[in-house]
């Protein structure tokens, strides 16, 4: 379901929810938004494994283009919601939440019917294999994965591992996996790169 005209997601946090923060940015230098509209929304989803595809043709067979189209802006509404918290964080060893925050995740996640089902396959025992999702019936239903995902960053992930790329203009966070847990940069390609090139000027220039 990839738009053409939308350039391929950059998916390098290392976590969902953190690449959600980085729907929006300037990795190379002009700013692109890759939730706009509500069809990019769909497909941002499936590329980052938050909708599956039979999920995402639901969603764009039971929904209008202006059900999706809100559901992206409340989406890019959510985005600086929760940037703005990860901002407040400030790095500290835990997550500092209001409960005003915590309703605020809650109510989107309550939004959304999540079902299971036993269905026939090849993966379990006996033949069988249990599916699971959310039903997308509304627009709001659509954020409750996106929701899911930020509550289990938050509950699951160490404030201290989330950090934004050390690179001077760049907006794009990550959590740190790493061993030694000393990753400085959203990606090698985008920001690494170019501060190995910047530096290695500068020692010319001085040298």
């Amino acid at each position: 379901m990839t738009d053409p005209a939308n350039p391929p997601p950059i998916l390098i946090a290392d976590h969902p929810a953190l690449d959600f923060l980085n729907t929006v940015g300037a990795p190379h230098g002009t700013d692109i938004e890759w939730i706009g509209d509500g069809r990019s929304l769909i497909d941002w989803m499936v590329a980052a494994g938050i909708l599956s595809e039979s999920q995402a043709v639901t969603a764009t067979t039971k929904l209008s283009a202006q059900d999706l189209n809100d559901a992206a802006r409340q989406a890019r509404e959510l985005r600086e919601w929760f940037r703005a918290l990860v901002i407040r964080q400030d790095g500290g060893p835990g997550w500092q939440l209001t409960a005003e925050d915590r309703e605020m995740v809650n109510t989107l996640m309550s939004a959304g019917t999540y079902r299971l089902r036993l269905l026939p396959g090849d993966t379990g025992s006996d033949g069988l294999r249990l599916s699971g999702g959310y039903e997308i019936e509304t627009a709001e239903d659509i954020l409750a994965p996106i929701a899911e995902q930020v509550s289990r960053l938050l509950a699951d992930t160490e404030c201290r591992l989330t950090r934004n790329c050390a690179g001077p203009n760049c907006t794009f966070w990550f959590t740190d996996i790493t061993k030694n847990k000393k990753r400085r940069w959203c990606d090698m390609k985008l920001c690494g790169n170019r501060a190995k090139t910047a530096a290695f000027r500068e020692r010319k220039k001085k040298g």
